[in-house]
C-alpha cells in the first residue's frame, strides 16, 4: 500500500518546526546531537509523507527511529506519544474538504506504525527482562539470610517463562495462568498462611498476585493478534506487579531478621557486629526487586560537651532517647545500629532518596523538638546526619559496604561543617 500525504503537508518546514517544538522529547538543549538525530529522522519521515511511499518504506524509517530511542534508554510511552502527537498534527492540518476515507487511512497508517515500533520495543523490552531476571535470580541465591524471599525465585522463573512466549509468540505449554496452581501461587495459599503473621499483609500479597495472573491471562489471549502495543503494556504491568511482590516479601524477611539479631543493651540499636551482614541482605534484595534502599549515619551534635555537662550516665540516657525517637518514625523492617559511641547507622529498604529525606527529617525535627528531662537537668541535643541513595546494577562485592558508609559519611561531615543540625544526601 502507498501514502501521499502532500496536500496535508503544504508548509513542510514550518509544520515539522511545529510538531518537533510541541511533541518531542529527548533533550531541552536543541545543539545537543541526540537531538539533531532525532530531527533527522523526523525530516526523513516529512519528506516520505510528501511523495508516494510504500507502507514498508515508512514502517521501516520508524523502526530505525525507534532502534534509536532504544539506545538512549527512552521509555516507549514516550515515542509512543510522538507518534500519535505527529498524527494529532497532521489530522489538525488537514484541508476540511478531505473526504473520510483518507482520514480512516492516516488513522491505520498511524496505527500501523505504532505497532510496528511497540514491537521493536516488545523484543528488546524481553531480552532485557529476561536478562534482569538472572541477575535477581542469582542474587537471591547469595543471600546470607533467606526466609520468605526464597518463594521469590519461582515466581521470577515464571515470569521469564511468560517473556520467553512473547518472544516466540507462541501460546502452548504456556505459564500456569490459575493464581492458585503456580508454585509461587501453592505456595501462598498453604505454608504462607502460617508463616506470614500479619493477615492483612498476607490478603495484600494474594491480592497483588491475583493481579498479576489477570495480566497474564490478557497477554495469553492477545498472543497471535499482531497488537504489540499491547502486549508491551501488559508486559511491563506484570514485571511491575512481580517486583512489588518481591518487595512486600523482603520487608518481611527484614522484620525477621531484625528480630534474630542481637541488640546494643544500652540504647536497643542492633549492633554493629551485624552491620556487614544486614547491609549485603539489603543489597542483594534490593537488586533482586530493584528497588532502591536508603543508608544513613547519623551522629549526634556536641555529645561530649553532654557527658562534660551533666555526666556520663546523663549521656546514656541522651542516646537511648535518641534510639527511641528514631523507632517511632521508623517501620518495623527499618533498621538501626549502634556504629559507634554517638553513632547511628540507619538502613530503610525499599525506599528513594525523597522518601528517605522525609524520614530523617522528622527524626531530626523531633528529636531537636524533644528535650530530654533527667533528673533536674532538661538536655537538649541535636543530629546531624549523612543519607545517600542506593540502587543496586550490580551484584554485591565485600568492598561495597565500606564504600557506601563512606559516601554517607562524607555527607555527614558536610552537614557537620554546615552548621549541624542538618541532613545533607546525594
Amino acid at each position: 500500500m502507498t501514502y501521499d500525504l502532500s496536500n496535508i503537508i503544504e508548509n513542510k518546514e514550518s509544520l515539522l518546526e511545529k510538531f518537533i517544538d510541541t511533541y518531542t522529547a529527548c533533550i531541552n538543549d536543541t545543539e545537543d546531537e541526540k537531538v539533531i538525530t532525532v530531527i533527522e529522522y523526523y525530516k526523513e519521515i516529512f519528506d516520505l509523507f510528501t511523495r508516494e511511499s510504500e507502507l514498508e518504506e515508512i514502517l521501516l524509517v520508524f523502526e530505525n527511529l525507534a532502534a534509536y530511542k532504544l539506545e538512549l534508554e527512552i521509555p516507549y510511552i514516550i515515542i509512543s506519544n510522538e507518534i500519535y502527537g505527529l498524527e494529532n498534527v497532521l489530522i489538525m492540518h488537514m484541508p476540511k474538504d478531505i473526504d473520510n476515507q483518507q482520514l480512516l487511512s492516516l488513522i491505520k497508517l498511524f496505527k500501523a506504525i505504532n505497532n510496528r515500533v511497540a514491537h521493536k520495543y516488545l523484543l528488546k523490552y524481553v531480552e532485557k527482562l529476561i536478562s534482569q531476571n538472572n541477575i535477581r535470580q542469582s542474587s537471591l541465591s547469595e543471600l546470607v539470610e533467606k526466609n520468605l524471599i526464597v518463594h521469590y525465585e519461582s515466581h521470577l522463573i515464571w515470569l521469564t517463562d511468560l517473556a520467553q512466549h512473547i518472544k516466540n509468540n507462541q501460546r502452548t505449554a504456556f505459564p500456569e495462568l490459575d493464581e492458585k496452581k503456580c508454585t509461587f501461587g501453592k505456595w501462598l495459599h498453604s505454608d504462607a498462611k502460617t508463616m506470614i503473621q500479619n493477615n492483612s499483609k498476607l490478603h495484600e500479597i494474594n491480592t497483588i498476585h491475583k493481579n498479576l495472573h489477570i495480566f497474564a491471562k490478557k497477554i495469553y489471549n492477545t498472543l497471535g493478534m499482531g497488537e504489540y502495543h499491547v502486549l508491551v503494556s501488559y508486559l511491563e504491568k506484570c514485571e511491575m506487579i512481580s517486583l512489588s511482590i518481591g518487595t512486600e516479601l523482603a520487608l518481611l524477611d527484614h522484620i525477621l531478621i531484625n528480630k534474630q539479631i542481637s541488640k546494643d543493651t544500652l540504647t536497643g540499636a542492633l549492633n554493629r557486629n551485624a552491620l556487614h551482614t544486614l547491609f549485603e541482605n539489603e543489597y542483594e534484595l534490593a537488586l533482586a526487586t530493584d528497588t532502591s534502599f536508603v543508608l544513613a549515619i547519623c551522629d549526634l551534635d556536641h555529645f561530649k560537651k553532654v557527658n562534660d555537662t551533666y555526666g556520663h550516665v546523663a549521656g546514656d540516657h541522651v542516646l537511648k532517647h535518641f534510639v527511641d525517637i528514631v523507632k517511632e518514625n521508623l517501620r518495623a523492617s527499618d533498621v538501626i545500629i549502634r556504629y559507634g559511641g554517638e553513632e547511628f547507622v540507619i538502613m530503610l529498604p525499599a525506599v528513594n532518596k525523597k522518601n528517605g529525606y522525609h524520614v530523617f527529617e522528622k527524626i531530626r525535627k523531633n528529636f531537636a523538638d524533644t528535650p530530654l528531662h533527667f533528673n533536674d537537668y532538661t538536655i537538649r541535643t541535636t543530629v546531624s546526619i549523612g543519607m545517600i541513595e542506593i540502587h543496586p546494577v550490580h551484584m554485591y562485592k565485600k568492598h561495597f559496604v565500606d564504600e557506601y558508609i563512606m559516601m554517607a559519611d562524607q555527607n555527614l561531615y558536610i552537614a557537620k561543617e554546615n552548621g549541624r543540625n542538618r541532613i545533607e544526601y546525594c
